[in-house]
């Protein structure tokens, strides 16, 4: 059962079933779980790919995809391009993780500046978007 101890009821609740089980003196396994990033730094992150694909596509830039026997794909840059072909792969050599949802705000923070660097390196400004930036219109 996981309970969010931020939220009354939730709280209520854990308070009853906790005292339950020392009343039944039962073996319990208790485990904090820590959010691995907040809702604002999921949209900051998702937003960071929009910035990187707008920033490509606006330069004119376009994704070549060499995978469909032998043939060139050309296309304009999208958020799933970017996401999956620039930041899983650094995301996935820096920790061995996979999915976003499983990385912290420190491992976000450490390939956000791995891939700064790389489009710096190009002539291609991005940056990772603050609490302001994400509160502009697009």
């Amino acid at each position: 059962m996981i309970l969010d101890l931020k939220n009354d009821l939730q709280l209520n609740k854990a308070v009853t079933r906790f005292n339950y089980l020392v009343g039944k003196k039962s073996t319990i396994d208790l485990t904090e779980l820590s959010d691995k990033r907040s809702s604002l730094q999921n949209r900051s992150l998702h937003k960071f790919f929009i910035i990187i694909a707008d920033e490509l596509n606006e330069l004119g830039m376009e994704f070549q995809y060499f995978g469909l026997k032998g043939t060139v794909l050309s296309t304009r840059y999208t958020t799933n391009i970017v996401k999956n072909h620039f930041w899983r792969p650094v995301q996935q050599t820096l920790f061995n993780i996979e999915s976003t949802k499983d990385i912290d705000t420190k491992q976000i923070n450490e390939i956000t500046d791995v891939i700064v660097k790389f489009f710096g390196e190009k002539g291609v400004y991005v940056e990772f978007p603050n609490r302001e930036s994400l509160n502009e219109k697009v």
